[in-house]
């Protein structure tokens, strides 16, 4: 993107305040992951989770993030989904299941891949979460293969609004498409569809 993504505006506030907005009407607490300084007066008063030492990226946050839930699930969220709706987490949440220990969409662009930073995690993922770091990999897809893992099936409406935003060219394709059909997707409807557990 060659900027911060969580810093990008779309629809007058930037992306990470609308991840925030959303998960904060389906969740108890939201903590932020990462040392990046986001300087937004709005998520001042919002914990903190740094990495781990010598680890980046979502599978650190990840660790840092199961480590401080306790026994309580949580959703890791990337900052980079701007369309993300409370329907798609709402969807995710009643999913979960003591029988598993992840539950993330299936992504229907690529081939057993998921959408893994966009997913709800039990700490009983962490010592997966552990292992894979400790590979120096750090995949985080290999995290789900490793544990008990649900996989949603998403409707077609859920996979647009799970699209990640990686270039200028994703950013002003969506631009384009708010400003030429008027639409607040926010509030859109979504039709859901059945589910499969990936072991």
């Amino acid at each position: 993107m060659g900027q911060c993504k969580a810093l990008l505006p779309l629809r007058e506030r930037t992306f990470v305040e609308h991840i925030v907005d959303v998960a904060s009407t389906v969740a108890d607490e939201i903590v932020l992951l990462g040392d990046l300084d986001l300087n937004i007066p709005g998520l001042s008063g919002i914990a903190r989770l740094s990495d781990p030492p010598d680890c980046v990226g979502p599978l650190a946050g990840l660790s840092s993030l199961l480590e401080y839930a306790g026994s309580r699930w949580s959703l890791l969220l990337a900052c980079d989904m701007p369309m993300l709706t409370v329907e798609v987490l709402e969807r995710l949440i009643r999913a979960r299941e003591e029988s598993v220990d992840a539950v993330a969409f299936r992504r229907l662009d690529r081939e057993c891949e998921f959408h893994a930073c966009c997913a709800a995690y039990h700490p009983r993922a962490l010592s997966a979460v552990r292992a894979e770091l400790s590979t120096g990999v750090g995949k985080i897809q290999n995290v789900l293969r490793a544990v008990r893992f649900m996989a949603l099936i998403p409707a077609a409406e859920e996979e647009e609004l799970l699209v990640n935003i990686n270039t200028p060219e994703d950013l002003a394709a969506l631009e384009f498409r708010i400003a030429a059909t008027g639409v607040n997707l926010l509030q859109e409807d979504n039709v859901f569809c059945g589910r499969q557990t990936v072991k």
